[in-house]
Formats: C-alpha cells, sequence, structure tokens
C-alpha cells in the first residue's frame, strides 16, 4: 500500500472522495523501520484488539499525532489506547524483515444464501440475505448458479436491486432433472462476499410411466412420450386396475388366461376401443372376446376413439396406476400419427426405427428424434423387412437404449375370439382410426415385413401402447 505524508503550512480542512476499504481486503506490509499506517476499520478498537492476530515485536512503536504507545514486555505501553476510524499512524517494526498486518475486524460481512423453493422442472427461486454495518455500498448483488460446484459471477448469476438485508432471484431456463449449486453474492465497499453453497435439483418434465425419449408425430411438430411398456388389465386383483408393463418386452401370452372368457385373468390383448366406456355399442369391456362381428366394438359406424367418442381411448377413460393414476392422462396414436412416426419422422440420425430382438423378445425399436449412433449401433435400420436377429440385444444392454429413450413394441401376438396367436413372432397395435365400421387401423409386424397403417377387424385383441403429448 503507498503512503503519503502531507505537510501544511496553515490549518486547513481537505476533502477526499472515494470508497471505503474493507480491512479484510487490506492487507499491510511493515517493512523494517518506521511505516506509514491507515486504520482501516469504521469503528475504534484498542489497540491490542485492534492488531488482531499479529504478534508485535518487542520494542515496536505505534505512533499517533500526539499520542504513542510502545511494545514492552508483552503489552503495548503509553498514552495511545485506540486506534481511531480516519486516522493515519506511524509504526515503528523492529523486525529485520517484512511482516504483514491485517486490522481484525469490528462488524459482521456476510451474505447467507436462502434455501431455494418454487423448483420446477426449468425454474427456481434463490435469495439471500446480505449483513453489512449501516451506510455500506452495495454495488451487485444477486445469485451464481451452475451445474457444479462452487459457481461465481464469471459464471451464469443474477443481478437483484442493491442494498443490505435479504433479495431474492428467480432462475429461469434450467434443465429438467438436473442438480444445480448455487450460491448468494455481494460486492460492497468491503469487496466480494459469497454465501454458503446450496444444491437443489430441477423436477423431471418427463410424465410418470412415460420413456424420456420424444418423439414428432406430425408436420406441425407435435411430440409425444411413449409409456413404459404395452397396457395391460390387471383383472385378476381383487379390485382390477389398468397398468403399464414393468419391462418394455413384457408380453402376456396365455399365460394369464387371456385365452378365455373369463373377466379376471389379466389382459394386454384387447379388442378395438375396450376401454370400459360404454358407447352406445354391444363390446367395450376389456375381457369382451366376442368374434362375430367387429362392428359390435367401439363407437358404432364411421367413428375414430376422439371427440365424441375419445373415452374409448383406453388412456383418455382409465386412470393408470403406474402412468400418473389420473384419467385423461394418455391416448392412443392415430393412424396418420404411427405412419408419421415410421415413415416420415426426420431425427438427427435419420433413424426412425430397427426391428430387434431384445432380451429374448422379438420386436421393433423406436428411437427418438434425437437419437444418436453414439449411445448405440444398431443394424438394417429403416429396414422393414429385416429380421429381429439382426439387432440381438441382451436386456442389461438395453438400458443404455432405454436410458436414451428407445422405445420397444414387442410382438405380442394377436388374439381371435379366445384363440391367442402369434405371441413372440407377429406383433400388433391398435391405432385410435377406424377404417369403416368393422376394421380399425393399427402396426403390423413380423420378420419380413411391417406396416404402420394395417388395419384389423376390430373383434381381435390387439396390443396397446399409450402416449403422453409432451407439453
Amino acid at each position: 500500500m503507498e503512503k503519503s505524508l502531507l505537510k501544511l503550512t496553515c490549518l486547513a480542512a481537505m476533502l477526499v472522495l472515494g470508497l471505503s476499504l474493507g480491512a479484510q481486503e487490506i492487507t499491510i506490509t511493515l517493512e523494517p523501520g518506521w511505516n506509514w499506517v491507515s486504520y482501516t476499520n469504521s469503528e475504534s478498537m484498542q489497540v491490542g484488539d485492534a492488531l488482531g492476530g499479529f504478534v508485535p515485536m518487542e520494542g515496536d512503536i505505534i505512533q499517533a499525532q500526539r499520542s504513542n504507545t510502545q511494545y514492552r514486555n508483552g503489552r503495548w505501553r503509553g498514552g495511545l489506547t485506540h486506534f481511531m476510524p480516519g486516522r493515519g499512524y506511524k509504526y515503528y517494526s523492529s523486525r529485520t524483515e517484512n511482516v504483514e498486518l491485517v486490522f481484525a475486524q469490528t462488524f459482521s460481512t456476510s451474505v447467507a444464501t436462502a434455501m431455494p423453493t418454487e423448483v420446477t422442472a426449468t425454474s427456481a427461486i434463490v435469495g439471500g440475505i446480505v449483513t453489512l454495518p449501516e451506510g455500506t455500498h452495495v454495488f451487485l448483488r444477486g445469485v451464481c448458479c451452475g451445474t457444479m460446484p462452487s459457481p461465481d459471477i464469471d459464471g451464469n448469476h443474477t443481478t437483484e436491486e442493491t442494498g443490505i438485508g435479504s433479495f431474492s432471484s428467480t432462475l429461469e431456463g434450467l434443465d429438467p432433472n438436473t442438480t444445480y449449486y448455487v450460491r448468494a453474492y455481494a460486492v460492497s465497499d468491503y469487496g466480494l462476499v459469497y454465501g454458503d453453497e446450496l444444491s437443489f435439483t430441477t423436477i423431471s418434465d418427463v410424465p410418470a410411466g412415460a420413456i424420456d425419449g420424444k418423439f414428432t408425430i406430425n408436420s406441425d411438430g407435435d411430440q409425444v412420450y411413449f409409456s413404459q411398456g404395452n397396457l395391460q388389465y390387471i383383472g385378476s386383483a381383487s379390485t382390477p386396475y389398468w397398468k403399464f408393463a414393468d419391462n418394455q418386452w413384457d408380453i402376456l401370452g396365455t399365460t394369464s388366461g387371456q385365452n378365455s372368457t373369463d373377466q379376471n385373468v389379466d389382459r394386454d390383448l384387447f379388442g378395438w376401443g375396450t376401454s370400459g366406456w360404454n358407447p352406445g355399442n354391444t363390446c367395450y369391456h376389456p375381457w369382451d372376446t366376442f368374434n362375430s362381428s367387429g362392428s359390435s366394438y367401439g363407437p358404432a359406424g364411421a367413428n375414430n376413439l376422439t371427440g365424441t367418442y375419445a373415452n374409448s381411448d383406453w388412456g383418455v377413460y382409465n386412470s393408470i396406476s403406474n402412468g400418473g393414476n389420473q384419467p385423461n392422462q394418455w391416448r392412443t396414436l392415430t393412424k396418420d400419427e404411427l405412419g408419421y412416426i415410421f415413415n416420415t419422422r426426420i431425427t438427427d440420425t435419420g433413424i426412425r426405427f430397427a426391428k430387434a430382438n431384445v432380451s429374448n423378445v422379438n420386436g421393433v425399436i423406436l428411437l427418438p428424434d434425437n437419437w444418436s449412433t453414439n449411445y448405440f449401433s444398431l443394424n438394417d435400420t429403416n429396414t422393414k423387412d429385416a429380421d429381429y436377429i439382426n439387432n440381438t440385444i441382451t436386456a442389461s444392454e438395453w438400458i443404455t437404449l432405454e436410458q436414451h429413450g428407445a422405445v420397444f413394441l414387442p410382438a405380442t401376438g394377436y388374439r381371435f375370439g379366445v384363440s391367442v396367436r402369434s405371441v413372440g413372432n407377429n406383433g400388433y397395435y391398435w391405432s385410435s382410426s377406424f377404417v369403416n365400421s368393422n376394421y380399425a387401423y393399427g402396426v403390423y409386424f413380423y420378420d419380413a415385413n411391417l406396416n404402420p397403417q394395417d388395419c384389423s377387424n376390430r373383434t381381435y385383441g390387439r396390443g396397446v401402447r399409450l402416449v403422453h403429448i409432451v407439453e
């Protein structure tokens, strides 16, 4: 620190302009012999207390304008008992080498980080409390935020109104399901001070029961999430309910007894529009197996499972126990949307689907819009006549694909009356679109072909894979 001595020939008042300097940021180097020292604290202190942790040497002297004190026999002795704010002093150091002096602080200079609140998928409110002596200038204050510990003002940070006391900041544009580290900060006369570090994790924007992959379904850019597995009706429970399969490759086949007319068995093959809601037709229960006429299933005549008859859609009418457990959260894709996903959709890699055998189950993999070949290498992509065995994937390998949003449609087989057929070889899935009063559209695939807009008699039991709109 530079020191200056001003000699005046007469009494005069001098105005000094500038900012006060905090004791915490001022380190004074004392050289052997005499030194000019500015007392930087805002309150007076006894000499010994003001020197804080500094250890004087025998014979050291502090000289004020009209008094002095000397360090003898372990204590300061003389007429100078207190340092006064805004005063200058001379310090004689008896050492033969330089030594550093920092005055002890007489006030609280702190910034506390407030606990994050109102955390959503993309935003949160965080604030702080600035504690400084009255009259202190606070030039900046806010919150530093980042995905790594110890965020600072060189990175992302907010700037709020200046002042002492509490404040809050709204953090926006955050990524869902991500951990963020935050620290309040303040820049004042006493320098830059950070508060303690806290962390929070944003909420996932992926609905319960959905796979974290987005699929565009039309030229308008609308997107959906697929459910974590095929839809199942658990009729064997004391109180029957709907759920998604635990694994994407799970299919019931005949193991559950769905090759019967029994109401109290588990099912994953359904006639068209059998949500349990009565649209004014004969067959609308999930256990209906009557197979004489497709016109008996779903809304009668030329009607889709939408609009007036939306409740005939399994995901609209029912609460899915592991899919949010509320009605009207899921739905079935339309014929046009299925065609767009398989045939037209633009993805980062150009890959839309691939046939595969996953965990010893044949089926079709759908890749999300942002799929990268770095995640997993697939053969014969976008090839409808490819064989399943061209991509053989274990259950442990599938974890990587699913974590990056891949969807697997297992080869469900189909039910004709009470006869369950082609399980593990052919896949059949409904859409919400009708063909005519007897037929409806859906996906059909086997080892030599794939048709995302196949048509089938409404009496047939097919798989149902629901989607959730990306909001």
